[in-house]
């Protein structure tokens, strides 16, 4: 062990004296092959982690003796690994903490229920500001888990893992199988008639969530002893304490026993997805669908996230066998603050090892930042829902990962630790926090916006079809050149044809009947000749449409219909294109610009733009021909922009084209002249990104802007 040999305040410990707690049990575990004990609290489940070092001076304590007595001993017998006072203050003080402690003198023990109160404090407003996780305590359902240990038995027996596998498969095909129907349900699961069923769906899945986890422990010997309500962005959900599981030796039961939840969640998603994939519309099929996105989301975006500190983050913390990663990742960080930047030569690192250091160098900024990217979301989300409810979390949020933080930093440059460095202290916070803004606010930065858009050859034409019927003979396939008139395809119409001959044919009668006239009804030959004009130009129509069975080339170029081969031999409907002819020439690209967007380059000259094409990023095409078109548009170039097409653009669900947008935006247009195509595979109607240089401006004006459209666009602020 380590630490300063002795501390200026010893003297307010030395005369303390001070034991474990009778219901303490030590258990010694292994942590990447070295030795901790871990002592558990059998009353209130709690734990804490100790070297082999400090437990040998612990299990010394004794209310018989002082601290400072058992110091001295121990330090006559192990000179070389005893702790140092400064050490000795610190894991009294954390022990203390946990309520693992308890005091002889009354004084004592006034002191200790001072410092249990505080602590208690502290632990309820940290909960009440933790908005996103509350948790309120109901019962103790262990007793009723021994009853039933027979169904505990069935659901953790090795069989239950293959069940498990099975029915996970099938509901994964299931559910790719269904990716259309998938992607149009899940634009509509947050409308209000849906909400009901969505927290029912919920509710239910972290019912059986808790299950598992109660489950598993119990099947390795563990108690559970609270259940309760627990209040994820305040919708009341249960929960189930399985902290026990700490105690198992194996580290594969404990991580088990965490992923038991996401286990049953993603077996409860794939039922869910057989069920909405075998059934019809209807409140089974709704409820289905719910159970499936919810059990699927959750155990991937949170539970099965680690950067979060649900199941995965503790299953990610005893894998590594580093417990507490994410307070300790905390501590390191303030370490390389205090060492490098303050110029503590006191400070301590959290690490062991380097293999430790680059865990918790890594896990603090991925995790914050991956908080700050989950918080702004469920923001967004309520703010949406309920805008009161949600500006109270804004404010919460904003306490809690941003001036909090600062105001521990204050703190810190105010206490103890930093006295005997203040200055340099001061100085170098100032400096870095006067250097941030400075970069924030005022340095010019490289801006663009980017926008999804589609390859269109300047010479194109879309060939339709101006009758229905069936595909009966294909001519030309897709990728061979055509001259302007080649016949493509040939259809056949029965019906157009049985029309056309009885047309004749009563053209034939009329003229028999006129003969007729003229020898016996010189009266009829005028009705006789409005019928036959009549007659012929029925004729002519439909001799016109005949002839439009044969689809021909309008003008010469490449035919391009990829999957017209497959429709030979099927009813095609007049209206929707066959394929397209490019013609010999440029192209340009169809960029689509949100209305965000679309203000910052109306108040911009464009100079040019940069194009990579999809599956060929690492090719950069310069346009210098931009146009942006000053009126909005709802129709999308290509169905390959929308959300049904794969793309980024949300299309309205009753469009079966797919290139309806859900939202006005603006088209940015740039040719491309052909010597910046060469060495690209370009092809008519291939996806791509465009980027728009735009005038440098700082952060701090940027974020400001974002903030403003967003109020304007979403909550019409």
């Amino acid at each position: 062990m380590s630490g300063a040999a002795f501390s200026d305040a010893w003297h307010r410990l030395a005369s303390a004296r001070v034991g474990l707690l009778p219901t303490v049990q030590v258990r010694k575990q292994t942590y990447r092959r070295q030795t901790w004990y871990v002592l558990q609290d059998a009353f209130s489940q709690k734990f804490f982690r100790v070297t082999p070092q400090a437990w040998r001076f612990l299990a010394r304590l004794s209310p018989r003796r002082s601290v400072d007595e058992t110091w001295r001993e121990h330090v006559r017998e192990f000179p070389e690994e005893a702790p140092g006072q400064e050490e000795v203050a610190q894991l009294l003080s954390q022990l203390n903490l946990a309520s693992l402690l308890y005091f002889r003198h009354q004084a004592d023990s006034a002191a200790i229920y001072q410092r249990d109160q505080t602590r208690r404090q502290r632990e309820t407003r940290a909960k009440w500001m933790a908005f996103l996780y509350i948790r309120i305590p109901l019962l103790d359902p262990d007793a009723w888990l021994d009853r039933i240990r027979p169904l505990i038995a069935l659901f953790t027996h090795p069989l239950a893992a293959l069940v498990w596998l099975l029915v996970v498969g099938l509901g994964g095909a299931a559910a790719l199988g269904e990716r259309e129907a998938l992607v149009d349900g899940a634009q509509g699961i947050l409308s209000l008639s849906n909400l009901p069923w969505l927290y029912l769906s919920l509710a239910v899945l972290k019912l059986f969530h808790e299950l598992g986890h109660a489950f598993v422990c119990k099947h390795y010997g563990g108690q559970v002893h609270t259940l309760g309500v627990m209040f994820l962005i305040f919708t009341p959900l249960p929960y189930m304490d399985a902290s026990a599981s700490w105690r198992f030796h194996s580290r594969w039961q404990r991580a088990l026993v965490g992923a038991a939840g996401m286990i049953v969640e993603l077996f409860m998603a794939a039922i869910g997805a057989l069920v909405w994939a075998n059934s019809g519309e209807g409140l089974v099929h709704s409820i289905a669908f719910n159970v499936m996105v919810v059990g699927s989301v959750s155990s991937l975006l949170f539970n099965g996230n680690p950067l979060l500190r649900f199941d995965a983050y503790f299953i990610l913390a005893d894998l590594l066998d580093i417990p507490n990663l994410y307070q300790k990742a905390s501590q390191q960080w303030l370490y390389y603050a205090e060492r490098w930047l303050l110029g503590s030569s006191l400070a301590q690192p959290a690490a062991l090892d380097g293999w430790e250091r680059g865990w918790l160098t890594a896990y603090a900024p991925l995790s914050y930042v991956y908080r700050l990217f989950i918080t702004a979301g469920i923001l967004l989300f309520v703010l949406d829902q309920w805008f009161v409810v949600g500006l109270v979390m804004v404010v919460i949020a904003s306490w809690t990962l941003v001036f909090q933080p600062l105001v521990k930093l204050f703190a810190h440059l105010t206490g103890m630790r930093s006295q005997r460095n203040r200055v340099r202290a001061w100085l170098v916070s100032s400096a870095l926090v006067l250097t941030l803004f400075a970069i924030v606010g005022g340095v010019p930065l490289p801006h663009a916006i980017k926008a999804d858009g589609v390859l269109e050859a300047e010479r194109s034409n879309s060939v339709v079809t101006g009758v229905d019927g069936w595909l009966a003979q294909l001519e030309a396939h897709s990728g061979d050149m055509l001259s302007a008139g080649q016949v493509i395809a040939r259809l056949d119409n029965p019906e157009l044809r049985h029309d056309l001959e009885v047309t004749r044919q009563q053209i034939g009668e009329i003229a028999a009947q006129r003969r007729r006239a003229l020898a016996v009804a010189l009266g009829d030959l005028e009705p006789l000749a409005r019928r036959e004009r009549a007659l012929r130009e029925r004729q002519n129509e439909l001799e016109t449409l005949r002839d439009e069975l044969v689809v021909r080339a309008s003008q010469a170029g490449r035919w391009v219909a990829p999957n017209l081969n497959e429709r030979e031999g099927t009813w095609i409907n007049r209206g929707p294109s066959l394929g397209e002819i490019v013609g010999e020439g440029g192209y340009r690209f169809t960029a689509i610009v949100a209305q965000e967007d679309a203000e910052e380059l109306f108040r911009q000259r464009l100079a040019g733009v940069e194009i990579r094409l999809r599956g060929q990023a690492d090719q950069l095409i310069h346009a210098s021909a931009v146009t942006l078109i000053p009126y909005q548009r709802q129709k999308l170039a290509s169905s390959a922009l929308g959300w049904m097409g794969g793309g980024n653009f949300a299309v309205r669900t009753d469009d079966e084209s797919g290139k309806q947008a859900a939202e006005a935006f603006f088209e940015l247009r740039a040719r491309i002249p052909n010597e910046a195509l060469r060495g690209l595979v370009a092809l008519h109607g291939l996806t791509g990104r465009l980027r728009v240089p735009l005038s440098e401006q700082p952060l701090l004006q940027r974020l400001r802007e974002s903030l403003r459209q967003l109020a304007q666009k979403r909550y019409h602020l």
